[in-house]
C-alpha cells in the first residue's frame, strides 16, 4: 500500500490478501453456524426377527426331540419335522394351523380309547387272572377314560388333583401301570395306597 497525492493506492498483492482474509472469515462463519445447528433425528431400526426358531416336539410322534424350523412355522410343520404322527396320535385335539414361537413345546396327545383290529392272542383254556369281574369293574374307576368329574368322586381327590390327572394323561398318554399316578403332582405314596384298590386301567 502506498500514498500518492492524498489518495490511498492499494497494490494488487494487498487486494489478494484482503480477498483471502474475507474468504477465510466466510468459511469460519459457515462452520460456526453448522456447529450450532441442532442434529437431525437418527434412524432407529426395530428388533430383528429370527430367521429360524427351535421347538421341542414330544408325545405321539415318530421321533420326539428338538427341531429347528423357519420363522413363522405352524404346528403341522413341527409334527412333519418329527417324521409324522404315530398311529395312535389324536390330531383332532391339536390346532395344526397354530403358529409357533422360538422355545415352544409341542405335545401331540394319544387317542384316549384306541381301537385295535384284533384282540390280543390267548392260549386255549387260559384264564385271564388280571381281568376284573363285573362287580369289580362297577366299583372301580378307569383312570385312562375317567373324566375329571369321575375322579373327584374318589377319596382324597379334589377338583385340582382330578384336573392334574387328566392333563397328565393327555400330555404323556395312557397310564400303563397304576403306580404311574405317582408322577402326578400331589399324589404321594400314602394317597396312592388309598386309591389303588379303587382304580383300574381297562
Amino acid at each position: 500500500m502506498r500514498w500518492q497525492e492524498g489518495v490511498t493506492t492499494i497494490e494488487r498483492s494487498d487486494q489478494l490478501a484482503l480477498a483471502g482474509l474475507a474468504a477465510a472469515l466466510v468459511l469460519a462463519g459457515g462452520a460456526a453456524i453448522r456447529a450450532g445447528r441442532t442434529p437431525g433425528p437418527m434412524p432407529v431400526s426395530g428388533p430383528s426377527v429370527p430367521a429360524q426358531i427351535s421347538v421341542h416336539v414330544v408325545g405321539e410322534v415318530t421321533w420326539p426331540g428338538m427341531y429347528v424350523l423357519p420363522a413363522g412355522a405352524r404346528l403341522q410343520d413341527a409334527i412333519f419335522a418329527a417324521h409324522g404322527p404315530t398311529l395312535i396320535a389324536d390330531l383332532r385335539r391339536v390346532n395344526l394351523a397354530s403358529q409357533l414361537r422360538d422355545g415352544d413345546r409341542v405335545v401331540v396327545p394319544r387317542i384316549i380309547q384306541p381301537t385295535y383290529p384284533f384282540p390280543p392272542p390267548r392260549r386255549p383254556g387260559a384264564r385271564d387272572e388280571a381281568a376284573p369281574s363285573e362287580g369289580e369293574r362297577a366299583s372301580t374307576v378307569n383312570v385312562n377314560t375317567a373324566t375329571a368329574a369321575d375322579l373327584e368322586r374318589l377319596p382324597g381327590i379334589g377338583p385340582v388333583l382330578a384336573r392334574r390327572i387328566v392333563e397328565h394323561r393327555e400330555a404323556k398318554g395312557l397310564f400303563r401301570r397304576l403306580d404311574d399316578l405317582l408322577e402326578v403332582q400331589g399324589i404321594g405314596p400314602k394317597l396312592f395306597r388309598r386309591l389303588e384298590p379303587l382304580l383300574r386301567l381297562e
